[in-house]
């Protein structure tokens, strides 16, 4: 019997990474090639050519809601040729003389891509009845780890000669980052960007699944156990102990002690999917 994927997708540095591991170790298939973080290199790759059919990156996903009928048409025409062609070695490794399409998988498989979250209505012609984890973190948090970690580091800058080639013939692609997440306000718009369009995922999925990071830190037991159920996983008591003894519970809420975040924590926190996920009372 073939099965459905589960699609991990979420705001950046919401902890789909920590998600997607702990799934990965309690035995869903998520690609044999990824990339550093947890991204199955397949669908990673594909994802990031209909982002730039929309002229969209990751942190400038505005441009997707203006697919049109022709384009749509070109990416699910391109996914149907993607899922069978040899690319495809990417995602099953040794397994792919096994499956001409990725559609015929008869074991539990997923991937995870923070870009799924405006990507999955494509995939859904692939895969009709996909699996959706949301994982949702505080907005402070997902920021200012975005900031103080990706963001500062890839902007730093620095000359070398694949740049001045790419300089002298005028190719922009990769010549430097130019991120829209330079402060907090941005960042909180762009969080409320992923988040709410993941969370309208919801009315045309029935197999939608929300893990809040900062509840599965708290009670790891519980929400491993829903994951297992949804996932259709039956790893022993062991393996999943194991997998509970590596969640770092103190990353819950971290900006608290910062009072720059906290400052604009107090600006935000009467907004109303501030509320909605239960976010407006943690200061």
């Amino acid at each position: 019997m073939n099965k459905q994927p589960v699609v991990i997708l979420g705001m950046h540095r919401s902890g789909t990474t920590m998600i997607t591991k702990i799934l990965e170790n309690l035995g869903l298939y998520v690609g044999e090639e990824k990339e550093e973080n947890h991204e199955a290199l397949f669908f990673w790759e594909i994802n990031n050519w209909i982002f730039d059919l929309h002229t969209a990156r990751p942190e400038l996903p505005h441009n997707m809601q203006f697919t049109n009928p022709k384009t749509k048409q070109i990416i699910e025409e391109s996914l149907q040729y993607f899922v069978q062609s040899p690319r495809k070695k990417k995602y099953l490794g040794s397994l792919n003389t096994n499956y001409q399409s990725l559609q015929a998988l008869d074991f539990n498989f997923g991937w995870k891509d923070p870009k799924n979250t405006f990507t999955l209505e494509f995939w859904k012609s692939i895969f009709p009845n996909p699996k959706i984890i949301h994982v949702y973190r505080n907005p402070i948090d997902c920021i200012s780890s975005y900031i103080e970690r990706d963001l500062v580091m890839k902007n730093q800058f620095q000359w070398d000669w694949k740049k001045k080639v790419k300089r002298r013939f005028l190719i922009t692609h990769k010549f430097n980052y130019n991120f829209r997440l330079y402060n907090l306000e941005q960042g909180y718009q762009l969080w409320q960007e992923y988040v709410q369009k993941a969370i309208d995922l919801q009315k045309d999925n029935s197999n939608y699944l929300a893990i809040q990071y900062e509840q599965f830190l708290k009670q790891p037991e519980i929400e491993i156990q829903k994951m297992l159920a949804f996932c259709n996983l039956s790893p022993s008591e062991q393996v999943i102990q194991q997998q509970i003894n590596t969640i770092q519970k103190d990353r819950a809420y971290a900006f608290v002690s910062n009072e720059k975040y906290v400052d604009f924590y107090q600006t935000i926190k009467n907004d109303k999917l501030i509320g909605q996920l239960d976010y407006q009372n943690i200061v």
